[in-house]
């Protein structure tokens, strides 16, 4: 039996977190045979249960970006010695000096600012950034191997690090959230709680830079001048400076009553999002760029027909089961839009495909090939 570390700090938080939480659960299903020690911060040591009784919690109260995660949580790695440690993100302990295995999701920021959305005085933002792509760097020069959600990352990755061979990369893709399959909660009394009515286009993430929102509120005011629509446009997620700054263009056209932003005001929770995809017309997704796209996928297994942007790797993830607009065109988008709303036959063909197309993609698929990168190194 050999002992391996998880890096689990994310545990039950938004973004790295559904990673995090579903590639656990799924090796708990996948390794019989090893020890695991599962480092956990306080938040997700109590929301994570251990099923196999191989998977051992570990308090490990280290928050992520920070100095403690790189000197106290150092100690603490050095002191279960580990024949493997795996961190399911970029930011290793960069003194460790053992085996490491990572699962890196995407490069994004090495292209996409988000200095426009940070509180941090700009000198101090840009040379964390510095160190971002440091730790980042030495994290692909130090593992063992890097696991990438979709070809296009690896792609990315190749361009960055072009003396880095390909070997080092293992390519896993990711699948659909259990907690996106089911909900106890009506898309009425959810659309009532939040104040809002049928019908209504969906988008849920975040406002970050490359996910093209203003483009995509430019678009729906040519649905709503041009096309006549009139449904309301519903962009689902947390509240921070970028999400603010969309509310204000919203705002200057005089669209807040059109175009809503529900986690400005309230938390909008994962058994909501599931409710508002059975109630939506279409799921609109605009993002320039992703590592694997995930929210259209969670749209398709709800039977909600997509309209997505055409970058790589929306044609890798999805083939033909969506429809496509160039996402710098915002003519494109609203007309792309109002074809899958005007075409009764056009959004039973996607609803059909999208649930195929669900299927080929499986988290316990994506533990499988990871604990086999495992097993080359323990």
């Amino acid at each position: 039996m050999k002992r391996i570390g998880l890096d689990c700090r994310f545990y039950d938080e938004a973004g790295p977190g559904r990673y995090v939480n579903n590639i656990v659960k799924h090796l708990e299903q996948v390794d019989l045979e090893n020890e695991y020690i599962v480092f956990l911060r306080p938040r997700g040591f109590e929301a994570y249960k251990p099923q196999n009784p191989n998977f051992k919690k570990v308090l490990a109260d280290y928050k992520w970006y920070t100095w403690s995660e790189q000197i106290p949580f150092l100690f603490l790695l050095l002191k279960y010695n580990l024949d493997l440690f795996y961190v399911p993100h970029f930011n290793i302990p960069v003194l460790y000096p053992k085996k490491i295995v990572t699962a890196i999701p995407d490069i994004i920021m090495h292209s996409f600012s988000t200095e426009a959305g940070t509180t941090l005085p700009k000198p101090y933002f840009r040379f964390k950034k510095f160190v971002y792509k440091m730790v980042v760097w030495w994290a692909v020069f130090r593992s063992k191997k890097v696991i990438v959600p979709s070809q296009d990352v690896l792609n990315d990755f190749k361009k960055v690090y072009p003396q880095i061979s390909t070997d080092k990369y293992v390519l896993a893709y990711e699948g659909v959230d259990p907690n996106y399959l089911d909900t106890d909660l009506t898309s009425e009394e959810v659309l009532k709680q939040i104040g809002v009515e049928k019908p209504f286009l969906l988008y849920v993430s975040s406002a970050y830079e490359h996910k093209n929102l203003p483009r995509l509120v430019d678009a729906f005011e040519i649905l709503i001048n041009k096309y006549n629509y009139q449904g309301k446009l519903l962009l689902v997620g947390k509240r921070d400076k970028f999400s603010e700054k969309i509310a204000t263009l919203v705002n200057s056209k005089h669209l807040e009553s059109k175009i809503l932003l529900p986690g400005l005001n309230e938390y909008i929770s994962d058994k909501m999002v599931v409710a508002l995809r059975r109630a939506a017309q279409l799921y609109v997704f605009p993002s320039l760029k992703e590592g694997f796209s995930l929210t259209p996928l969670e749209a398709q297994v709800q039977g909600l027909p997509c309209v997505i942007s055409d970058i790589p790797v929306h044609r890798e993830i999805y083939d033909d089961s969506v429809v496509y607009f160039d996402p710098l065109n915002v003519d494109d988008i609203a007309a792309k839009i109002n074809l899958a709303l005007s075409d009764t036959d056009l959004q039973k063909s996607l609803i059909k495909k999208g649930y195929e197309q669900v299927k080929k993609f499986s988290w316990l698929d994506t533990a499988k090939i990871t604990f086999s990168v495992f097993q080359k190194f323990i």
